[in-house]
């Protein structure tokens, strides 16, 4: 007599129940994700690519119509246009059936994307930039060139979004900002070559979006714009580019009005510009600026303004178009009293103004050389043509060490350095006179292949290292840079 039950029997033999591997099977092939509820697929399927998305129909009967619940579509014509470089006629045409017809069939979005990378006439452009605005769109990021239309104005209605909380426009739209916005829910705007029809425009734009904390600008001025006003009360990122450059006859003023009192980053790339009138920026920890140089300007003012304007930073990056600017105002330089970290982009730095500069900065603790440092020469100082090599451009160290020297530099960095006669004379100066310094980082860049590294470094090495240290913990680290590295 058997003493164990048929559904004990495998446990104590090793030996499975009759039929439970044929079970196992079937379990391991059953079709979970089918018998999901529809609008939990569509969830699922809104993760995938649209065109990814809209092929599952093809799967079976059922899936057929799973693709229509899906919340987030993603349009982008270099995944067809990439396939085939011939006849892109054709295949710009299957691309704007493809997006019409998912825009038919769809039944809720919160999130729409539409990268084009080729113009498209304005009837399915219109169609296409209105369509998800029926429904409780939550993210919007649309990029469509226009065919035969520079100043078509986008039929976004900026009065009734009011789920929106990222808008990204990446067009050449005129856009028609209403007397009354209201995009209440909006936290992220980024604008790219969006153009607007006067100063108001874009003044009513950001009072119609009052919790807006990211601002991104890039080649926004339009032909009638001259006054850029940003003012936004929740504010804490800015990023504000223009790189037209200002005409020799032009002679309207160009002004940049920033009011952001929760501002905490500031990106300001502007070669245009005139006046900067700053205020409200007591809070702000890191700013990246890229003035350039004017061709009718003599005191240059608004540069002044500009870093009176952002005097509390913490973290400051000066780009290499700056250095004439600042040069020009080195004596009006504001005292930086919370700056720890300074980045300089300029490799033709004056001393006469980043000696000026250090001693505004009583608390900076890191200081960066993007580009090395060349001493320029003075070539009015020499009238013997074959002698100017011998004559330096202001380098005189002052009597009095800045003191952030003194007490709060710890850290230096060269990138890019060359080892020659300008960052020999810096590095020497610094080694000499900083008394806290814990690290000079020297990157060396490699312009030749041939190049005998390891003897030049030798070399410098050999003179830092018999120099007198302000820091008995200063340490010397060498990095080595090639052209296809990153900074």
């Amino acid at each position: 007599m058997d003493r164990h039950p048929p559904p004990y029997r495998g446990l104590l033999t090793g030996r499975e129940p009759l039929g439970s591997k044929a079970k196992r099977h079937a379990m391991q092939c059953e079709d979970r994700i089918s018998n999901l509820p529809g609008n939990l697929i569509g969830r699922i399927l809104s993760f995938l690519p649209t065109e990814m998305a809209v092929a599952t129909s093809v799967l079976s009967t059922r899936w057929k119509q799973f693709w229509t619940l899906v919340t987030s579509v993603d349009f982008d014509d270099k995944l067809i246009l990439q396939r085939q470089k011939s006849n892109r006629a054709a295949l710009q045409m299957i691309f704007a059936s493809f997006v019409d017809r998912v825009l038919e069939r769809v039944s809720c979005l919160d999130k729409f994307r539409l990268k084009c990378c080729q113009s498209y006439d304005v009837s399915h452009v219109n169609a296409w930039v209105a369509a998800p605005l029926k429904y409780p769109i939550e993210e919007l990021d649309l990029s469509i060139p226009v065919n035969n239309s520079t100043n078509h104005v986008a039929p976004l209605d900026l009065s009734s979004c009011r789920t929106l909380v990222v808008l990204k426009l990446g067009t050449k739209f005129m856009l028609n900002v209403p007397a009354s916005v209201c995009l209440s829910s909006l936290k992220i705007l980024h604008l790219d070559s969006v153009k607007f029809s006067d100063d108001d425009s874009i003044k009513r734009l950001l009072l119609g979006c009052p919790v807006l904390d990211e601002l991104s600008m890039n080649g926004c001025v339009g032909k009638d714009v001259h006054v850029i006003n940003i003012s936004a009360p929740v504010l804490t990122k800015l990023r504000y580019c223009n790189k037209r450059k200002k005409s020799f006859y032009s002679e309207a003023e160009y002004k940049v009005v920033i009011d952001t009192p929760a501002l905490l980053y500031l990106e300001l790339i502007d070669y245009e510009a005139e006046v900067y009138l700053v205020k409200n920026l007591s809070h702000i920890v890191k700013a990246d600026i890229c003035i350039a140089e004017q061709y009718d300007e003599t005191d240059y003012k608004g540069m002044t303004d500009l870093l009176m304007g952002i005097s509390e930073v913490q973290s400051l990056h000066l780009y290499n178009s700056c250095r004439e600017v600042v040069h020009k105002i080195y004596s009006e330089l504001p005292i930086f009293h919370n700056l720890s970290s300074l980045v300089l982009g300029a490799g033709y730095v004056r001393w006469v103004w980043l000696s000026q500069l250090l001693a505004k900065s009583p608390c900076l603790e890191r200081l960066v050389f993007k580009e090395g440092y060349h001493i320029e020469y003075d070539e009015d100082a020499c009238d013997d043509e074959d002698d100017k090599s011998s004559v330096w451009h202001d380098w005189h160290p002052p009597r009095i060490v800045p003191s952030c020297l003194l007490s709060n530099l710890k850290v230096i960095r060269f990138l890019k350095f060359q080892g020659g006669d300008g960052d020999l004379r810096l590095a020497k100066y610094f080694l000499k006179n900083t008394e806290v310094l814990e690290k000079l980082i020297i990157h060396y860049k490699l312009f030749q292949k041939n190049f005998d590294l390891a003897e030049d470094q030798l070399r410098v090495a050999t003179q830092l290292l018999m120099l007198p240290r302000g820091s008995r913990a200063c340490r010397i680290k060498f990095v080595t840079l090639r052209d296809d590295e990153s900074d």
